[in-house]
């Protein structure tokens, strides 16, 4: 990529995608979760998160879209890429250990969105049982991996900066 409007306009969706995914995941891990449970009760918890997360959704899977999009081209056009998977420098290294952590993200939240939430929802509709609270531990558990992984997704750029 030897166009720099391009250069920046890739970099600069990439950035916006990668804030919106993770930030998005920092906001509601440190703000809104913790706000919630000492604001609302469980049944206008329930729905607000129902609704609340209705629109995450979305922002996830079109920052994942953006990501995919804008990532291969950046990585390509690096003067420090040599091939898809290929650990001959340190930046290499580190970019595939990001990726990983990139994908395992992206499974999570397709868990969560796709299987993990709907569950939660029926079960709800049922009222307190033990079995809802196991699904919501589950919840929070996956929460908090992403999470740590986002974080780490980003420390692992910054690295790639410097190396």
């Amino acid at each position: 990529m030897d166009n720099p409007i391009l250069q920046i306009t890739f970099d600069f969706f990439h950035l916006m995608a990668t804030i919106a995914w993770i930030g998005g995941m920092f906001f509601n891990f440190l703000v809104v979760m913790p706000t919630i449970t000492k604001v609302l009760d469980p049944a206008t918890a329930g729905k607000f998160m129902k609704a609340l997360f209705s629109r995450v959704r979305v922002v996830v899977y079109v920052s994942l879209l953006i990501l995919f999009v804008t990532g291969i081209p950046m990585k390509i056009a690096s003067e420090y890429y040599v091939g898809i998977i290929n650990f001959d420098t340190t930046w290499e290294t580190v970019g595939f250990i990001k990726h990983v952590f990139v994908g395992l993200l992206e499974l999570m939240a397709i868990y969560n969105f796709e299987i993990l939430a709907p569950k939660v929802g029926k079960l709800a509709m049922s009222g307190p049982s033990p079995a809802l609270m196991l699904l919501k531990k589950r919840q929070m558990m996956f929460g908090m991996i992403s999470f740590l992984f986002g974080i780490t997704i980003i420390l692992l750029s910054a690295m790639m900066n410097y190396l």
